[in-house]
């Protein structure tokens, strides 16, 4: 998810007009490769936020916060030391290129005029923010890129920056050298190879604007007059930002357009502020779960592998009844043998047919079918063990699935530590202590919302269900679950008051608002709602319920704001 120079160029000419002036407040570094900068210009208050994340790099204002990490990075410590109360010179392409050139003037520590830049550089996965003196030497970088034979790009403290040479001509230059040299072919193609500045979709838009579809020979001149026409159009058109299919774009693309894809936007910033923010906290959300999403999954296969051992062995206990049999008649029928016989054929009075039970020669009589009780005694033994195991072990995966139900609708903001807990409380694996100062984090509260002055409070993991149902909810409060399923626990506060079947369907709507298409949702009594017994967190029993058919919606209306 990447824009083209067609479309940055937009943006840093708006990012120009409304932050020229613009002085700094505030520098944040909530993600690695992440920077926002709260600044303050004519009055009003704006965030900037640069990304060279691979897969959101961007820079626009922004409405969305992010909470800042305990221990200042580097280079934050670095912005904030030289950048304090600096102000904002411009904004432009820097290049012709797919780079956004931020530049400060500042003052020293002896009071002295400054200036520093800052290069945000949008290119997917080889995106880079860097930081420069006036003199373009490196003070920093998101990301160092170190000498190499194959690299003419290098990003290190102490070398003067140098983009990535750019060997195609920029749309924004005069083209008529590339176009005078098609001789015929593939037109889009030799475009793309030859001209900057453009992706597919751009390009697309260029040639339908100009009226051009294939061309196999050489341009005609009328075809050729369109062309021009339509690139000088591109170095001047008025922006209107807008997202067709999941891409900003600075005008509508009548190539794309299909009457009702487009989203206009006031602004480009409003545009990748729309597109991006959502995308961004999908893409980090995935990303700081991975390691215990993994450490989930791989608990949930062992508990299988568990429970399917489990089945194995109850299967193999299936035949410690013909063991005892075979015991009881080679007793019975012990006058037919001798020492060294290898088997017994004898009468089954159990099924009425004869039998031959096979006999280890080495042992008397007697021991083989001591030895055949011992088998059936183990395997009695076995199977009253493994019983208990199985229900155990299947309560076990009852647990960790919930858990992974908790992962995947974990909001962006959420706390991972209460989940932490709980898988920390089944391996016996506790997280190892970070080093340094590290800022106590806060309980996570429940989601609390207000309908017609009815509290309504739904747990986000296991460990706040198990709160919520056992200790802030009495026992006449209701008590709402999805059937058969897993899910967040509900409790309506019900104060000793009847409550209104507007409330009690808008409860069931926040219960199935995890759910993609309407869900049974059951609810009863908080007094008819025991703990599961030998179960783990947020597992219960409950009777005397009824079920209502919700339709999810998290009602963020009657959320109740922390």
């Amino acid at each position: 998810m990447g824009s083209d120079l067609f479309a940055l160029r937009a943006l840093a000419k708006e990012l120009n007009e409304v932050l020229s002036g613009a002085r700094i407040d505030k520098i944040q570094q909530p993600e690695t490769d992440e920077l926002r900068f709260f600044l303050r210009n004519q009055g009003k208050n704006m965030c900037l936020v640069a990304s060279c994340n691979a897969q959101t790099p961007r820079i626009h204002l922004t409405t969305s916060k992010k909470q800042s990490p305990a221990t200042a990075p580097g280079m934050l410590m670095l912005l904030r030391k030289y950048l304090s109360a600096a102000s904002i010179d411009g904004v432009s392409i820097y290049n012709c290129d797919r780079i956004i050139r931020v530049k400060f003037n500042a003052k020293t520590e002896l009071f002295d005029d400054a200036t520093y830049f800052l290069f945000v550089e949008i290119m997917n996965r080889y995106s880079n923010i860097v930081f420069t003196d006036s003199n373009l030497v490196v003070l920093d970088a998101i990301k160092h890129l170190p000498l190499d034979i194959t690299r003419s790009h290098v990003v290190l403290r102490g070398v003067k920056y140098s983009p990535v040479p750019q060997p195609k001509i920029c749309y924004l230059n005069d083209c008529s050298a590339v176009l005078d040299g098609f001789a015929g072919g593939d037109l889009r193609k030799y475009l793309t190879a030859n001209i900057s500045g453009f992706s597919g979709a751009t390009l697309t838009e260029l040639l339908t604007r100009a009226g051009i579809e294939d061309e196999t020979g050489p341009l005609s001149e009328t075809a050729r007059a369109s062309l021009d026409r339509a690139l000088e159009e591109f170095r001047h058109i008025d922006s209107e930002p807008c997202i067709i299919s999941d891409e900003a774009y600075p005008i509508v693309f009548r190539s794309l357009d299909n009457g009702d894809n487009v989203r206009r936007f006031a602004t480009m910033s409003e545009a990748y502020d729309a597109l991006y923010t959502s995308v961004d906290r999908e893409n980090r959300n995935k990303a700081r779960l991975k390691t215990l999403t993994s450490q989930v999954k791989r608990l949930r296969q062992r508990v299988q592998k568990n429970i399917a051992d489990d089945v194995q062995r109850l299967k193999e206990c299936e035949e410690m009844d013909k063991y005892r049999v075979w015991g009881e008649l080679i007793i019975n029928n012990i006058y037919l043998l001798k020492r060294g016989d290898s088997a017994l054929h004898c009468f089954n009075y159990y099924d009425g047919e004869e039998i031959d039970i096979p006999l280890d020669v080495k042992l008397p009589p007697s021991r083989n079918s001591a030895n055949y009780y011992a088998k059936y005694n183990k395997l009695k033994r076995t199977k009253e063990f493994v019983e208990k195991k199985l229900v155990q072990d299947k309560n076990l995966l009852d647990y960790v699935v919930s858990i992974e139900e908790e992962l995947n609708n974990l909001p962006f903001d959420a706390s991972v530590a209460p989940i932490e807990e709980e898988v920390s409380s089944i391996t016996g694996v506790k997280k190892k202590p970070q080093k340094g100062k590290v800022r106590k984090e806060q309980p996570d509260p429940p989601y609390v919302y207000l309908v017609d002055g009815f509290y309504i409070y739904r747990g986000k993991n296991n460990i706040q269900n198990e709160e919520l149902t056992f200790k802030i909810a009495s026992s006449n409060d209701i008590w709402m679950h999805l059937k058969a399923e897993h899910g967040a626990h509900t409790v309506i506060l019900t104060d000793g008051r009847p409550v209104p079947q507007k409330v009690l369907g808008v409860a069931a709507e926040i219960t199935a608002s995890t759910k993609s298409a309407s869900f049974d949702v059951d609810y009863t009594e908080r007094k008819n709602v025991k703990r599961q017994p030998n179960g783990h967190p947020g597992q219960v029993i409950y009777v005397n319920y009824k079920t209502i058919l919700a339709t999810p919606d998290a009602h963020e209306e009657f959320l109740v704001k922390k």
